[in-house]
């Protein structure tokens, strides 16, 4: 990480066995378009576990950005509560 830029690490628990692959492939095409300054990785730890590192110049794009990454998941939520993947 270059000097002066911000970072913020997440690892989540993912419960459902096969959803860690979906999440992934659901952030992938944001991640494909991050603007220039911002770095967006998501990584599969395990069958239950994936990281996201969101890195930029300022807090707020940091902040920012884990906001749009939340709401990128939203409708995958959505589905999940009413049974739509198994």
């Amino acid at each position: 990480m270059k000097k002066g830029r911000k970072r913020i690490t997440l690892e989540l628990l993912v419960l459902l066995p096969g959803l860690v692959d979906v999440v992934i492939r659901a952030l992938n095409p944001d991640n494909a378009t991050s603007p220039e300054g911002l770095k967006l990785e998501v990584n599969k730890v395990d069958e239950n576990h994936l990281s996201m590192v969101v890195e930029a110049e300022d807090i707020g794009t940091v902040i920012n950005t884990m906001n749009d990454v939340f709401a990128c998941l939203q409708p995958l939520l959505k589905l999940l509560s009413k049974g739509g993947i198994s």
